[in-house]
């Protein structure tokens, strides 16, 4: 309905722009991982949330 704000990102044109700044701003954290529906700004079910996690961890490793 209109006003009603999505539990998650929505990905059209507005919102891709928008995830850009944040990706280009999350670049210059030091020490910080950005994860999840909000950190990669998708919309993910939760399976897909933990094993992007756990492949992380392997990234980081």
């Amino acid at each position: 309905h209109k006003g009603d704000e999505p539990y998650y990102p929505v990905n059209n044109e507005k919102n891709n722009l928008l995830y850009e700044k944040y990706r280009q701003l999350a670049e210059s954290e030091n020490n910080v991982i950005f994860g999840g529906r909000l950190g990669n700004y998708k919309y993910y079910d939760m399976d897909k949330v933990i094993e992007a996690a756990l492949d992380k961890i392997e990234e980081l490793k």
